[in-house]
């Protein structure tokens, strides 16, 4: 009766140790900080931003207002902008099952220019991802960066994938850093809005 018992013990402890493990997203979420304020792609929302002096605009100039239904993700481009400098372009989705504010809702892509002469409004060396600074760096400080995540590159294009994230970064013609991408991915089997 004892050995029975155990058994159906240990039999729970592993499916529950399986279950827990599955669920969860896998990977270390990306935090960026733009002009000192932090945001986790996958978690923050646009409302991290506006409370710190962010212009938060839709690429056709309307105001980030509204709701989102649940389950959803939204194709516009957000816009996040400081002191006439561009920050960076924003993705939102609500993955929750209720409706929510598109101030509300969680950010699941980033993507900012930081060396470009085409992209002259963009901010200069005043951002940061996990920590690094990839203003004027070339590919070997990318590489030396991004450690321990390996890179699959094709051209001027380096990925870095790290579990449901996934690190785009584009060098320009000079060889330096010119795009930064970062993007949750999720299934996009939600209604798109």
């Amino acid at each position: 009766m004892i050995k029975r018992i155990l058994t159906y013990a240990c039999i729970i402890v592993m499916l529950t140790t399986c279950l827990t493990g599955c669920g969860g997203k896998k990977g270390t979420p990306p935090v960026l900080t733009f002009d000192g304020t932090d945001i986790t792609i996958g978690s923050s929302s646009p409302s991290a931003l506006s409370g710190q002096g962010f212009a938060l605009t839709f690429i056709g100039g309307y105001e980030l207002t509204g709701t989102m239904p649940g389950n959803s993700w939204m194709s516009d481009l957000l816009i996040a902008g400081k002191d006439d400098e561009r920050y960076g372009y924003f993705y939102i989705y609500n993955p929750e099952r209720v409706e929510t504010s598109c101030l509300n809702a969680t950010i699941y892509q980033v993507s900012f220019y930081i060396h470009s002469e085409e992209y002259a409004d963009w901010t200069k060396n005043n951002i940061l991802v996990n920590g690094i600074n990839f203003y004027g760096m070339n590919i070997d400080d990318v590489k030396a960066a991004m450690a321990p995540l390996t890179t699959s590159s094709s051209g001027p294009y380096l990925v870095f994938n790290d579990g449901d994230y996934t690190y785009l970064i584009t060098l320009g013609a000079d060889g330096l850093v010119e795009e930064v991408e970062i993007e949750l991915n999720f299934s996009k089997s939600f209604d798109q809005i």
